[in-house]
């Protein structure tokens, strides 16, 4: 029973003393020494107070509260004991029983008879329910659910809300059980528009149910600040000042070199765009509430509607995040046949990272070769010494590192310092500065870049925060098109400035620091469309042609001094496209075919001319999974492909490591030499003996309770 208010209370506390009102004396409860007692036996058990006088305490004084509070209607209270008792498992008799007495009072025993009787038929359903395996069938589930989970006659759970109403809602009418079929979303365009104005009213109502970018900044550093209302633009400027003061002289000598720098950062427009066949949602929506019928009871929290947007929102949100660090924008062509990556829908923190270092200058990167396992401790000491020395000190600062990074450098941590006396476990921050605490970036993983910025120079811009939750529904021709448009983007506050090479205030005019390896992962890469004019634009140094590129690429533009670009080829291609020498491209080896798939690198040089540094003539193979040997014993954990390199005959001695159903193959030598597979007791089991005289005869083995037994065959 829920008496949850202040009337049902006191109809409750009326009904156990027998009375039809409360007995009070200037404002104060007024009891006899045997409603006392009665009251006191009923609450001891309950709130496990040995006499009940506590309780009882608590009680009366709850009662004098909300008496004072409000003028109490005795005959409401009669109407809200017969409300409460409507939500117990009494029949309509028993409630007349109690409500019964002539002079209107409650007829004591017969509430205390019924009440007892229903906390007893509770408890013991509920001890079966416990005590019972796998109860989703059982009649007494469907008993309690019946209770628990109440729908209206007009709305899915009893919310009041209009978009969980029934009418006109046949996805709401499933859901509760009321309609067994599927909704026929392609017959009824009403039913499409009411599904976009309920969920747009949804979201209005319900702004935190699905977790948005106001909230957790989709998985990003939590301290970043973000910038609201940006159009197109955002931009702040900075100022640098040169030395001023000087020793007293007598001529007048000013030197107050000053320089205004403006910074921008750009929101991106994001689009959405999904298709529903509309056979295809109805059997969406079966599915979804088929499995939820299947774990024993309907859907608790969401409707159709709100179940389907939230799949969207959280797959959008990832590629949020991602695309804020990784992303690098590719202007889609206005005649596009394919679908955009999310990667090339704007520039990330690495690509301006990137553009800053290797284009505009305005940054330079430590040199510190190259991280690994055992001199990552070191590494980090290095980096941080390179820093100038009020930016070691300054407090605010973040250390930005991919997760593996971070684990290697506790790692190492532990093994140099673990066995000192004064070992207090892996610090959260390079040792010795706990003004910079490492933050781990998930999307850096992959990557040895490390960098360090102060804690508000990141910045994720957006237009209107709300556009991202705001889906459109529309039909036409039996299907549903969903859209949604948004504008988002991130910027560095300050990067830096450029100087001269060597300038003596390097590293100083700048506000973010890093090393020099590179930035992304070798097989990143950015499409390139075709726009007919044989020019291309250096933008970035991973550039790949797209599968309808038709024009032979002649000229460079963009190209800055120092630059690495490399441009990889097609196997797609509808015909041979060449990278030529015709413009400002400098070939070493003649044409470059673009249909080879092979990739062309080239250099800038300090004069701007372009040339070519090395070539492929084929698409990089996929690593490996073969594994030479020449004898002895094969080790299961180094590959699945085993290949023979024998040059005189040799008999297999047996094989190392694996687990339970890992399956492998042996190939023979591909010389005149053979290999011989046969019983190994306690590690090879043969059906029988097998001689590979060729790299084409094969033996395939899995490992079942530390044997490796032969499964099959295929020898000459």
């Amino acid at each position: 029973m829920k008496w949850n208010f202040a009337a049902k209370f006191i109809t409750a506390f009326l009904a156990f003393v027998g009375l039809n009102e409360v007995p009070t004396e200037e404002g104060k409860v007024a009891l006899t020494e045997e409603q006392e007692g009665l009251l006191k036996d009923a609450l001891k058990d309950e709130a496990k107070d040995p006499d009940g006088s506590k309780s009882l305490a608590t009680m009366v004084a709850a009662i004098e509260k909300d008496l004072a509070a409000a003028n109490v209607d005795q005959e409401k209270l009669r109407k809200d004991l017969r409300e409460a008792l409507t939500e117990t498992s009494l029949s309509e008799t028993e409630i007349e029983k109690v409500m019964q007495n002539e002079d209107g009072s409650i007829d004591q025993s017969a509430f205390l008879a019924a009440i007892k009787g229903e906390f007893k038929n509770q408890k013991e359903l509920i001890n079966k329910l416990m005590n019972s395996d796998e109860p989703d069938d059982s009649t007494e589930l469907q008993e309690l659910k019946n209770k628990v989970m109440r729908h209206s006659k007009t709305h899915l759970f009893g919310t009041g809300n209009s978009y969980d109403a029934f009418e006109g809602r046949p996805w709401n009418q499933r859901a509760a059980g009321v309609k067994v079929g599927a909704t026929d979303w392609a017959k009824d365009t009403a039913q499409v528009e009411k599904l976009n104005g309920d969920l747009d009213l949804y979201y209005r109502e319900n702004p935190t149910e699905i977790k948005s970018l106001e909230r957790d900044k989709f998985g990003l550093p939590l301290f970043w600040n973000k910038v609201l209302n940006v159009v197109d633009i955002i931009a702040d400027g900075t100022i640098i000042s040169g030395e001023i003061t000087q020793a007293r002289k007598l001529p007048w000598l000013p030197k107050n070199k000053q320089l205004i720098k403006p910074e921008e950062g750009k929101v991106f427009p994001v689009q959405i765009d999904i298709e529903y066949v509309g056979y295809f949602l109805q059997k969406i929506e079966a599915s979804w509430l088929n499995m939820m019928n299947n774990e024993g009871s309907q859907p608790y929290k969401e409707s159709f509607v709100r179940f389907l947007v939230s799949e969207l929102d959280k797959k959008a949100r990832v590629e949020d995040r991602i695309s804020s660090i990784l992303g690098v924008h590719v202007d889609t062509p206005e005649d596009a046949t394919v679908p955009g990556r999310f990667l090339n829908r704007q520039d990330g923190l690495l690509y301006q990272m990137y553009r800053a270092q290797k284009l505009t200058k305005k940054y330079k990167a430590f040199s510190l070769g190259t991280p690994t396992k055992m001199n990552i401790v070191d590494y980090v000491d290095g980096f941080m010494e390179s820093l100038p020395l009020e930016i070691r000190r300054n407090p605010g600062m973040h250390f930005y590192v991919s997760p593996a990074w971070l684990k290697a450098y506790g790692d190492r941590y532990e093994q140099l310092h673990g066995t000192n006396n004064d070992y207090s476990g892996v610090p959260p921050y390079p040792k010795g500065y706990n003004n910079m605490p490492f933050e781990a970036l998930h999307d850096l993983e992959g990557t040895d870049i490390m960098f360090v910025t102060f804690d508000d120079n990141i910045e994720i811009l957006e237009y209107v925060p709300s556009e991202k939750s705001m889906y459109h529904f529309e039909k036409l021709l039996r299907k549903i098109y969903v859209m949604a448009d948004y504008k988002l983007g991130i910027r560095l506050v300050h990067i830096g400035n450029k100087l001269k090479e060597g300038d003596p205030l390097e590293f100083k005019v700048q506000s973010i620091w890093s090393n020099d390896v590179p930035m992304f992962t070798k097989d990143y890469a950015i499409p390139l469309f075709d726009d007919a004019t044989g020019e291309i634009s250096a933008k970035f140094e991973h550039i790949k042609v797209s599968d309808d590129w038709k024009t032979s690429i002649a000229t460079i533009n963009n190209a800055v001094p120092g630059q690495l670009i490399k441009i990889q080829g097609n196997t797609a291609l509808a015909s041979v496209k060449n990278v030529v020498s015709s413009g400002n491209i400098g070939l070493t080896g003649g044409t470059f075919n673009l249909k080879s798939g092979g990739t062309l690198t080239l250099y800038v040089k300090a004069d701007k001319s372009i040339v070519e540094l090395s070539r492929t003539t084929a698409p990089e193979a996929a690593p490996s999974t073969k594994v030479n040997f020449d004898a002895g014993t094969i080790d299961a954990n180094a590959g699945k492909e085993f290949y023979s390199t024998a040059v005189a005959n040799e008999t297999l001695d047996g094989i190392t490591n694996g687990v339970d159903g890992q399956e492998i193959s042996v190939y023979g030598p591909a010389g005149a030499a053979t290999l011989t597979l046969a019983n190994v007791a306690g590690n090879i089991s043969m059906k029988t003996g097998a001689v590979l005289a060729t790299a084409a005869d094969v033996v395939k083995l899995v490992k079942v309770d530390g044997i490796w037994y032969e499964s099959d065959r295929t020898i000459a």
